[in-house]
């Protein structure tokens, strides 16, 4: 199985694993005393393992950064132009991510008009993030709703990693049609002018 391959699997395995340890939780019966005390006991053991799995992960994930230098960077990159995964991804980092790893600096220090203004400029996998720690947060009706009219299908999988010089190229081999609803896309998100201008479209 190739790296990229792996990769979608860890990451579907990951969102599998998440899905079962929620609906076996939810399933625990909590009507008498000392059903709801074993159902404490069963979530006391897996917030210790999750604990432990989390430890060796930051260890191996920080030996591999050393060893491998920018691959990390590299098979995200590639893993996001898999159909899917960066819509994946996003949900499942957003479950857990911090104020100070999202993609909108001070984020809990903005408004949320403040915020909203500054959406349009992440990526799919970015906006799926913020949606999922604004969600565990203060819950603001107007981001929440906002994020979801952003979340759509990018032009082709992994166009919002792109940098410009990869995008033209691509672009210039698309039909009319195609051009013109990757130049919707673009204005509905980064607007950037570039794009816009090489295509016609304004």
């Amino acid at each position: 199985m190739g790296l990229v391959q792996e990769t979608q699997r860890s990451l579907y395995a990951a969102v599998g694993a998440t899905v079962w340890v929620v609906r076996t939780l939810r399933d625990v019966p909590s009507w008498a005393e000392h059903v709801w005390q074993e159902r404490e006991q069963v979530m006391h053991r897996l917030g210790g393992a999750y604990g432990r799995l989390a430890g060796r992960g930051e260890v191996f994930l920080g030996e591999a950064q050393q060893g491998l230098g920018g691959w990390g960077h590299v098979v995200g990159q590639a893993a996001r132009r898999i159909p899917g995964i960066a819509a994946v991804e996003g949900a499942v980092v957003g479950a857990f991510v911090r104020e100070e790893q999202l993609p909108i600096s001070h984020y809990d220090r903005l408004t949320a008009g403040e915020i909203v203004q500054k959406l349009p400029g992440l990526s799919q996998r970015e906006l799926r993030e913020v949606r999922g720690y604004e969600t565990r947060s203060q819950a603001r009706a107007r981001v929440v709703v906002r994020i979801d009219e952003l979340c759509e299908k990018e032009p082709w999988p992994g166009y919002d990693e792109m940098k410009l010089d990869e995008i033209l190229p691509r672009a210039r081999a698309l039909s009319g049609e195609a051009q013109e609803e990757l130049v919707s896309y673009e204005n509905r998100h980064k607007h950037r002018r570039t794009i816009v201008e090489s295509f016609g479209y304004e």
